[in-house]
């Protein structure tokens, strides 16, 4: 596999690493603290990759919710 293969792999990978984040943090409100990171530009970092699966996540449901025919909302199972 090439270099542009192996950047590839690996940006596809975080992107869908960055989605799951933002659909646990939107599900059970838990999310990454960036005080984790010691470096500043870490730190931005993560936020940045966590904003992008946000704004994928926020697209993919508006997506879903566009086509009621192929996707339906479920109750939550009552507590």
């Amino acid at each position: 596999m090439g270099i542009i293969g192996l950047l590839l792999h690996a940006s596809f990978d975080l992107t869908l690493i960055s989605v799951c984040l933002a659909g646990i943090r939107r599900s059970t409100g838990l999310t990454l603290q960036p005080s984790i990171l010691s470096s500043k530009s870490h730190q931005r970092l993560l936020g940045y990759v966590v904003g992008v699966g946000e704004r994928l996540f926020d697209v993919s449901v508006a997506l879903m919710s566009a086509y009621p025919s192929v996707f339906r909302r479920e109750q939550p199972p009552p507590r």
